[in-house]
């Protein structure tokens, strides 16, 4: 604060057109800065109080969002598990299902691809 005050006197003594300043204009001045920056700290932790409520907000929204997700995957799980069992019930063998390499229904005949193409050669 001394330096503060000596930097103010200083400031005034340079900018005034008097040389001398009174010590009651410099205590005046130095108690109005004085006041101006508690208001300016006042304000400054409002403001830290605000943006803490809003964080405070944003994490139980936050939450809630997960929360949600949460319960959605839960369901969907419980779905899946049910279908799960349900297919177990249908017991499909291998023996089956014919692979496409074996199976001629599954192969395409190429000549009916490049029928139409026109070639430049």
């Amino acid at each position: 604060m001394s330096k503060l005050r000596a930097d103010i006197t200083w400031k005034h003594h340079i900018n005034s057109d008097s040389s001398i300043l009174t010590s009651l204009s410099i205590i005046i001045t130095c108690n109005e800065e004085e006041n101006n920056n508690e208001k300016e700290v006042e304000e400054n932790l409002v403001i830290i109080k605000e943006e803490e409520e809003e964080e405070e907000d944003l994490e139980k929204k936050f939450n809630n969002y997960l929360q949600g997700w949460s319960e959605m995957l839960e369901e969907e799980t419980y779905e899946f598990e049910e279908n799960e069992n349900e297919n177990d019930i249908m017991h499909i063998t291998v023996d089956d299902i014919l692979h496409p390499a074996i199976d001629p229904n599954a192969k395409w005949n190429l000549n009916s691809f490049f029928k139409e193409l026109e070639f430049l050669f």
